[in-house]
């Protein structure tokens, strides 16, 4: 007995794989899923033409994963810069599988904007769209992302985030764990976030160094958003810190800005320093955490050879490693300097290259590099 295909089957079944494409060529859908799927505010959830209610918990839940690469995790999160992004599912029953999501503020209401854009260069697993009210780019999978060998699926992509944005970001994930029956039934939709915290400043040069006036300070930022003000904190644990001074912020500056602080009422013995920044609206980030001791060595010289590809330390015991940083806020290698007055940076590509050189009582520098 031969199925007949009315046309109201026909819409139903277009309805059922809309979010979906399954492995029988003949019910892909190339498109992909439309916008606002997402669960986000102002979204719908996949069980719109999938049965079943939303997971949100479990086993299989815990096991969806959205990572950075670079380092920093999701709470380093860097502004103008590109992050290389991988979502993550294992399903123990299942080689087909497909998803959507969004970045929104972590405030977000039904009419909030998305936060960054998504690029994925190559790939051919993901794909992009949009709506406009409210203003929101979506990335989901194509017709070739769906199935995947093993149960494991992995979307690779990246996440451009603005320059004029700070604060907590929220990636809202829709994912699809489909049985493969041809039907809306029978399928698993989770639905997870994600947060990330995109950083106001772009933190430079932070070191503490003896001078006849006391504890000289000094730290620098590339890049500035909505920067009110810098508190100087000084602690004698490294735990409990108090503030002994407060330096103007610049705002917005996009170019190297630098500051420093003379403490001339330093502690007797060893200290610890470290600077908090706030913006206008409250919120607040921090450098690294300097550790001073009086008997200690003065801030050495770093030069960079451009030429050479190298480091050079005037003083090699006060350094403990150097990292390389591509200007996408990603990190390209780490160097441990192993007490030597030169380290050459092997393996950098053509490009412009941020150089971290960390002391071994936590002062930090930062050079530029510029191969060619």
């Amino acid at each position: 007995m031969h199925k007949i295909f009315t046309p109201s089957y026909l819409k139903k079944l277009l309805v059922a794989f809309a979010f979906l494409g399954v492995a029988e060529s003949v019910f892909t859908y190339t498109a992909g899923p439309p916008a606002g799927y997402t669960n986000a505010p102002g979204n719908s959830n996949c069980t719109g033409c999938h049965s079943g209610s939303p997971i949100t918990s479990g086993t299989q839940w815990s096991g969806i994963t959205l990572t950075r690469a670079g380092g920093g995790g999701m709470s380093g999160v860097l502004p103008n810069a590109a992050n290389a992004m991988t979502l993550s599912f294992t399903s123990p029953t299942s080689t087909t599988m497909g998803f959507q999501l969004c970045v929104l503020p972590s405030s977000a209401t039904s009419t909030s904007a998305s936060v960054g854009t998504f690029s994925f260069g190559t790939s051919t697993l993901v794909q992009t769209t949009s709506s406009t009210s409210p203003a929101r780019q979506y990335l989901m999978h194509t017709s070739s992302g769906v199935g995947f060998a093993g149960g494991t699926a992995t979307w690779n992509f990246n996440w451009q985030t603005p320059t004029t944005y700070t604060g907590g970001a929220t990636f809202y994930v829709a994912l699809n764990e489909a049985d493969g029956n041809s039907s809306s039934s029978g399928d698993n939709i989770y639905l997870k976030t994600f947060t990330a915290t995109v950083l106001p400043v772009r933190w430079l040069d932070f070191s503490a160094t003896h001078t006849v006036d006391g504890v000289r300070l000094k730290w620098s930022t590339a890049q500035e958003i909505n920067n009110q003000k810098f508190e100087v904190e000084r602690s004698d644990d490294g735990v409990n810190f108090e503030t002994i001074h407060t330096t103007k912020g610049k705002g917005n500056s996009e170019t190297t800005s630098y500051y420093s602080y003379t403490d001339s009422n330093p502690l007797n013995g060893k200290a610890f320093y470290r600077i908090k920044q706030i913006d206008f609206d409250g919120n607040s980030d921090y450098s690294v955490v300097v550790n001073y001791e009086p008997n200690g060595l003065d801030e050495p010289i770093v030069l960079v050879n451009a030429s050479t590809q190298s480091v050079w330390f005037s003083q090699p015991d006060a350094i403990k490693e150097v990292i390389v940083w591509g200007l996408n806020g990603q990190v390209v290698n780490k160097f441990e300097t192993n007490g030597n007055a030169t380290l050459t940076l092997t393996g950098l590509q053509n490009g412009l290259y941020l150089i971290e050189i960390n002391g071994t009582q936590g002062s930090q520098w930062m050079k530029k590099l510029l191969v060619q």
